[in-house]
Parts: C-alpha cells; sequence; structure tokens
C-alpha cells in the first residue's frame, strides 16, 4: 500500500509546477489579455472558451464550467484520485516521488475502469516479460529484430508477445482473483461455444494501444505465422476504456512533437508509425483502422490545425489517401499530403533509403490539389478526348473551392499545360462552374450558417443572476483576496444565502486558520481541500473580470444586499397576496397587507 502523501510534498510539487507546462501537454494554448485560451478538453466546442490564469495557476471553461488547479486538471483529464494526481504532476516536472508514496498497481480495487487499467499494464508487462526474457519469446524477438526494431523501440512502444497457449492470460488473472464478470467485459479473452473462456491473443507480437494520457487500453497483435489463415491483425474489441473513435494510436508519444513542429502526420499503420519514429519522425499517429472521427479531430484540434497524410505508395495507399483528403472537409485544418515514391510503404522507403531521406521526405508537402490533380492525371488518358473533358471537369471543381488567387491562376496553368489549351479557355470554364455553385450554394448551405451563428451567440451566453447572487459572489470574491474582509465577515457572523457561497466562505475560514489568517491566500493550494463543485465555482469566481482595488461603500452594498434578501421575498409575498385580495374584494385583508407593506419597505429604506 502506498503511504499517504503529506503536504510538504504537495506544496513542493505545487511550488515548482506551472500549470500552463502541463495543460500545454494537452491543449494547444494562446495569450489573450492576460490568461491564456485554447478549446476544452472536456466538451467539444469550435470557439476557444478554456481558460488558464497563470498567475493563479488555475483553469475555467466558461462553457462547461470546469475548473480547478493543476491537480484537478490531472484528475478530470485521466480519471485519477488526488494522490495520483499529485505523483503524476511530480513526474511531469521530473520531481523525485519517494517509493513510499507510490501507489502500487497489484492493488485491483476501486472501479471497474480502473481495474481494466491495471489488467491491460500488468498484461503488457507479462507479454514484455515473455518476448525479451523467455525462449518462448525469442522467434517473435528475431521477428522484430529483422524489422530493424531494437531494444530501445521495443521498450519506447511496450511491444511484446502473447505465446501460442490457451490460458496463460487468463490463469495470470485468475490468481489474482480477478472476478469472472471483469474477464468477460476486458477485452482480452474470447469464449468457446460452451462459454468458457481463453486468451484472445495467442502467438501474436503485441503492440499497446495507449489513451492520450498513457494508459494501456487495447492491443494489436500480428501474426508471426505468415501461412496462418487468421487476419495479420487482431484489434482488441470496444471496452468500457477503449473506444476506437476517439483513440489515436501513438498520439501519448507524439503530441509534445505535434505541438512543437506545428503537424500531425496520419500514417496507416502502427509499424509505419513505429519505423517513422525509429527514423526521427516523431509526430505521426494512426487512427484505428478507420477514417479519423469527429473526436479523433476534435483532439488533433487542441494540439494542431495542420494535417498531412502519409499513406503507402502503392495504388492501394493512393487511392486511400484520396479518399481521405474528400473525408477531410473539417475547416479547423490545413491538409497535406506526404507521397512515398516507387509505390513503397514508408517501412520499406526508410529501409532503402534510410532514415535522412524520410526526414526530408516528410518536409516536402504537397498541397492536397496538387495531390488531387496527380490523382485524376493518372486515371484519365489525356491523348483520348473524352477523358481530357472528363480530367478537366474533375479538376475544376477541385480548383474552384480554392480561395487564393495565386493558387487559382497557378494550378489552372498547370491545367492547361497538361491538355495544351490556353489558360482563358479554362477560367472561363472555371467563371461558368462559379456562376452554377453561385445559384446552389444559398440553398445548401443555409443550415451551416444557421448553425454558425448559433454557435457564435451561444459561446458567448453568460448565466444571469438576480441581484442577491450577484452580491453574494462579488462579496466573495473579495473576501477570497482580501484578509480583512473575511476577517470582518468572520467577525460580523455573517452568512451567505445560497449554500454553495456558504460552503466555500466555511471552507475559505478554515483554510486560512490553519495558515495565515493575515496573508494573502494561495488559490491553487485553496482548491486543493474543495470538492469537485466547489473547485469548479471558485474558478469561475477568480476568472470574473474584477478591479484590482475594492472600496467600503461597495463591500457594505453587497452585504446589506444579502442581509436584506429575506426583507424582500417578504415584499414579494406581500405583494402577491395584494392581488389577490384585490381580485376577491376583501378590502379588510387589503388594509393589513398594505400596513406590513410599508413597515417592510421602511425597514428596507433603512
Amino acid at each position: 500500500m502506498a503511504t499517504r502523501i503529506p503536504q510538504e510534498f504537495i506544496d513542493e510539487v505545487t511550488s515548482k509546477t506551472n500549470i500552463v507546462d502541463v495543460i500545454s501537454k494537452y491543449v494547444q494554448l494562446k495569450k489573450s489579455g492576460k490568461n491564456l485560451f485554447g478549446l476544452c478538453p472536456f466538451h467539444e466546442e469550435r470557439t476557444p472558451s478554456f481558460s488558464v490564469a497563470e498567475d493563479k495557476q488555475i483553469f475555467h471553461c466558461f462553457s462547461c464550467g470546469r475548473g480547478g488547479n493543476v491537480f484537478k486538471f490531472i484528475m478530470e483529464m485521466e480519471n485519477k484520485s488526488f494522490p495520483e494526481a499529485v505523483i503524476e504532476v511530480a513526474q511531469m516536472g521530473n520531481i523525485p516521488v519517494p517509493d513510499q508514496y507510490e501507489a502500487k498497481n497489484n492493488q485491483y480495487q476501486n472501479s471497474d475502469s480502473q481495474t481494466l487499467l491495471r489488467m491491460y499494464a500488468d498484461a503488457a508487462k507479462l507479454y514484455s516479460h515473455i518476448l525479451m526474457k523467455t525462449e518462448n519469446g525469442s522467434n517473435a524477438l528475431k521477428y522484430l529484430r529483422n524489422r530493424q526494431l531494437d531494444d530501445d523501440l521495443i521498450q519506447t512502444f511496450g511491444i511484446g508477445y502473447a505465446p501460442n497457449n490457451n490460458n496463460l492470460l487468463l490463469q495470470f488473472f485468475k490468481d489474482r482473483d480477478i472476478k469472472e464478470d471483469i474477464l468477460r467485459k476486458s477485452g482480452l479473452f474470447a469464449q468457446n461455444e460452451a462459454g468458457e473462456l481463453f486468451d484472445r491473443f495467442r502467438d501474436r507480437v503485441m503492440i499497446p494501444i495507449t489513451d492520450e494520457s498513457g494508459n494501456i487500453i487495447a492491443f494489436s497483435g500480428r501474426i508471426l505465422d505468415k501461412e496462418a489463415s487468421t487476419a495479420k491483425y487482431l484489434n482488441s474489441p470496444e471496452t468500457e476504456i477503449f473506444n476506437k473513435g476517439k483513440t489515436l494510436f501513438n498520439l501519448n508519444n507524439a503530441k509534445k512533437e505535434i505541438r512543437e513542429k506545428g503537424n500531425v502526420i496520419l500514417f496507416e499503420g502502427f509499424m509505419d508509425v513505429i519505423s517513422a519514429y525509429k527514423a526521427g519522425v516523431t509526430n505521426g499517429v494512426a487512427s484505428m483502422g478507420t477514417s479519423l472521427t469527429d473526436q479523433q479531430l476534435y483532439v488533433l484540434s487542441r494540439l494542431t490545425n495542420q494535417i498531412n497524410i502519409c499513406y503507402d505508395g502503392d495504388d492501394p495507399g493512393v487511392e486511400a489517401t484520396y479518399r481521405a483528403l474528400t473525408q477531410l472537409t473539417d475547416e479547423r485544418f490545413t491538409y497535406g499530403v506526404i507521397s512515398i515514391p516507387d509505390k513503397k510503404d514508408p517501412d520499406e522507403f526508410i529501409k532503402s533509403e534510410g532514415s535522412e531521406k524520410f526526414q526530408n521526405l516528410a518536409n516536402s508537402v504537397q498541397t492536397p490539389i496538387s495531390f488531387i490533380l496527380n490523382y485524376f492525371k493518372r486515371n484519365y488518358n489525356l491523348n483520348n478526348e473524352h477523358d481530357q473533358l472528363e480530367f478537366l471537369n474533375q479538376s475544376l471543381k477541385e480548383i474552384v473551392k480554392l480561395q487564393s488567387p495565386v493558387e487559382v491562376d497557378m494550378y489552372v496553368g498547370k491545367v492547361a499545360d497538361e491538355m495544351n489549351v490556353s489558360k482563358d479557355a479554362i477560367n472561363k470554364e472555371l467563371d461558368a462552374l462559379r456562376r452554377q455553385i453561385s445559384i446552389q450554394k444559398p440553398a445548401n448551405n443555409y443550415k451551416d450558417v444557421q448553425q454558425h451563428a448559433l454557435e457564435k451567440v451561444t459561446s458567448s451566453v453568460r448565466p444571469k443572476y438576480d441581484r442577491l447572487e450577484k452580491s453574494e459572489r462579488y462579496l466573495l470574491y473579495w473576501a477570497i483576496n482580501f484578509p480583512e474582509i473575511r476577517i470582518n465577515l468572520k467577525g460580523d457572523g455573517f452568512k451567505f444565502v445560497h449554500q454553495n457561497y456558504q460552503r466555500i466562505f466555511d471552507s475559505l475560514l478554515s483554510f486560512a486558520e490553519q495558515n495565515d489568517a493575515a496573508e494573502e491566500i494561495n488559490i491553487s493550494d485553496f482548491m486543493n481541500i474543495l470538492d469537485d463543485d466547489d473547485k469548479n465555482l471558485l474558478a469561475e469566481l477568480e476568472m470574473m473580470n474584477m478591479p484590482v482595488e475594492y472600496n467600503d461603500q461597495e463591500i457594505d452594498d453587497y452585504m446589506n444586499n444579502i442581509k436584506n434578501s429575506g426583507l424582500e421575498s417578504q415584499l414579494s409575498d406581500i405583494n402577491q397576496q395584494l392581488k389577490k385580495a384585490a381580485m376577491v374584494g376583501d378590502n379588510k385583508l387589503q388594509l393589513e397587507l398594505t400596513q406590513q407593506l410599508i413597515k417592510v419597505r421602511r425597514i428596507l429604506s433603512n
């Protein structure tokens, strides 16, 4: 069992950590005013509403409301407990973590998701041990060596080997008392007609698939026997922790390079990613055998706005590249193509030409229109008049999408040269196509325009608070940031009306007593003692656009508004009763209520 982490170590990690450095590993942040903004990692959005205040070491999303300090961010992003988040942040900052604080992964408890994550981590360790340390793994290791994967690369990607044994892994987990229902939904086992479990992966090189945080959530197993009738690759089924549409292979390793290089390279297969990584191209990812989903695109949009496709150079690879370009229409990105010559795949090119040439190739990015025009050219016989016209029609449909006049002129010139006709003739055809599109465009795009307008409006919507709640929010903000105000409020026995504000105020007084009550509060430290809802609310309050200083009259007004809130409610009730009394003609009741109304108003005015 792990020893409880002392406050001194938490304080050390906090003092040595910049929340911007941690969040930047997950979100592309840009400076706007005194804070930094980016797309929220907790929900999909097109307008950045996720803000990081470096001076206060907190984050807040103005859209979904999540907020907190660096530990809360890691807890939310990686589904970790508070102690686990502290250790994670420490490791990110290369802060030594004493062994007694580290949680041991052999304790299968807590939620099913946590159990599955530990199971996959232990399975990966077992497969790695079999590959590197046993005779059973010798053939698999020889296969990897032949593919020029050295020990460092094998370790980086956690590659292992599942031997041809029906119940090796099954017995491994039964010995650790894993429940039957967890085994069945883990995705690590299949079942026969009798319902009996057996190892899903057998006689396969095992490539772990991780989430964005580096947790192993699935496997891809490659068969060793080329003559076998079974599938070359076998991937884990979807589980509670693995969703193919959300997962990108190697994202955890690649995201730092993606941010630094300003682009991501999309490969077809996992081995292509690994080979490219070995060759020094470390910003590559691969999808789970399908085109990029909206969820995967959103994850990438937080890191970069440039996607470069690097598929195989053979005919199927070229066809796949063209399909990908036609499907990738998300306007948050610009796209490019890295074409592998001589019909080779990336791994073959690296082996034959070397790492340096592949690095140069990775920097030689074609525009989508350039690739597409070449694709059309190879599919049509330009010595045939019918094919010439088809080539022209298809090419113009792509050129008309371009926004830059320079690009349009350049590619019109290329098409004219290919067809041996004048640019004027091509431009006339292009103008005719533009007119045709302009007639159709309003009807086709009305919904998109409306949706964009709606997103723009809703992204700027802020909650509306009545006078009472505004007073509570502002007063609590000043109490948090100025010791003299919270001391005065405590001395007066002041109470907030809404429980969430009172709860934070009580926690504030307790936190201040444990520290120096006369000193300013460290917001990030204060958040560590709050629950999730209160962390979100505190981050929201701290992100309000407030002046640097308060004035005494302002504080008095807030306090009076809150103290008198009961009288205002009473005033509203009396007015409602007066209306009802007037409707039924009860003069006596009207007189009594009017006297009460005058009395309450007099108290309020004083």
